[in-house]
């Protein structure tokens, strides 16, 4: 199943941790706040562990959201405007 992390999270060092700890664990950076991969359950528990380690220090209004999305589910995405690619740990819009 692909898992997608969404996050808002003010404080710079702590948000680059975040999507440290995405990349980390699998997933692929499809906007600048969002990751999403495919990782097996296990996987996917050590992410949300280690990403509420980390939110321990957040923000009043700091958050992240983890989906877990079935094939089914996935398959019905759309993209809507232009494509996004990860260049070097940048996001590069094409």
């Amino acid at each position: 199943m692909k898992t997608l992390v969404v996050y808002d999270i003010s404080d710079d060092n702590l948000r680059l941790k975040v999507a440290e700890t995405c990349k980390n664990h699998g997933l692929s950076r499809i906007q600048r706040s969002a990751f999403i991969g495919e990782i097996p359950s296990g996987r996917r528990k050590e992410l949300v562990v280690a990403l509420e380690r980390l939110l321990r220090r957040r923000g009043p209004r700091d958050r992240v959201h983890v989906f877990v999305l079935c094939s089914s589910c996935y398959s019905m995405t759309r993209v809507i405007g232009s494509s996004v690619r990860e260049e070097r740990g940048e996001v590069v819009f094409v």
